[in-house]
This record gives structure tokens, C-alpha cells and sequence, in this order.
């Protein structure tokens, strides 16, 4: 399982936004300067960050970003669910649960992949952006 960049910049921009202090607005260049984010790239983040109530936008002449929740509030999960379009590791972990062998319900190797991806979600999904800047 590998991440889109997307979501990348998105976890970095939460965090960076985070590591300011509260309500401290931040514009969009210097997020994409201090990040090395294209600009171009960095406001499709930003959009979607912002739809989802991540971080607030501030507009005027010295408008930018705040998040828009606490750290302590955001975890990891709810960053990958809506940056990602999907977080299974395998297709046949889906609702749809697609078997190209039709064996979902008896497939030793689906029921281990079904654990590693509880564990997945339940010991490092679940983690709060503000633990990622403790280092935990």
C-alpha cells in the first residue's frame, strides 16, 4: 500500500499549520514554499482540506489558513479517508468484497489480510496529527 502525494502534502500541511500557533493564519505561498508544494498543486489540497473542515480559509489581504480543528482531534484516518479513495489493502476488503476466485467468505489469505488491516486501523490509522508531532 502506498499513499498518493496528495495525501502526503495534505498530512504535511495539517501538521505544518498545527506547528504554528493558534488561529495564526498562514498563506498559501509560504505553506507551499516551506513545504516545497507547487502552489498550483498545494490549492487542490488546500480545497479539499477546507471542504472537508480540516482547515478554514481567512480571506482579505491578510488571509490564508488556520485548521480548523485541534490537533488533538484529527487523526489519521480521517485524513487518509478523504484524501484516499480507498484505505484496503486489498480489493477483496471492499464492501463489495470482489473475489475473483468467489471465495471471500473462505480464503485464509482475505481473513489475513482482514487482520493486518484491523490492525492497521486500530494501532497507527487512529493516531492524532498532534502525536505525529510528538513523535509519539
Amino acid at each position: 500500500m502506498q499513499l498518493n502525494i496528495t495525501t502526503d502534502y495534505a498530512i504535511r500541511v495539517i501538521l505544518y499549520l498545527g506547528s504554528h500557533a493558534k488561529n495564526e493564519i498562514v498563506t498559501s505561498l509560504d505553506i507551499a514554499e516551506a513545504l516545497n508544494i507547487p502552489h498550483n498543486y498545494l490549492a487542490k489540497v488546500l480545497r479539499k482540506l477546507k471542504e472537508h473542515g480540516l482547515i478554514i480559509s481567512i480571506s482579505g489581504s491578510k488571509g490564508g489558513y488556520i485548521l480548523g480543528k485541534d490537533l488533538e482531534t484529527i487523526t489519521l484516518s480521517e485524513v487518509l479517508h478523504i484524501m484516499e479513495r480507498t484505505m484496503n489493502m486489498n480489493c477483496c476488503l471492499e464492501p463489495a468484497g470482489r473475489c475473483s476466485r468467489s471465495a471471500s467468505d473462505s480464503c485464509k489469505v482475505r481473513l489475513h489480510l482482514l487482520n493486518a488491516q484491523k490492525m492497521l486501523e486500530k494501532d497507527y490509522f487512529s493516531a492524532t496529527m498532534d502525536q505525529f508531532l510528538s513523535g509519539f
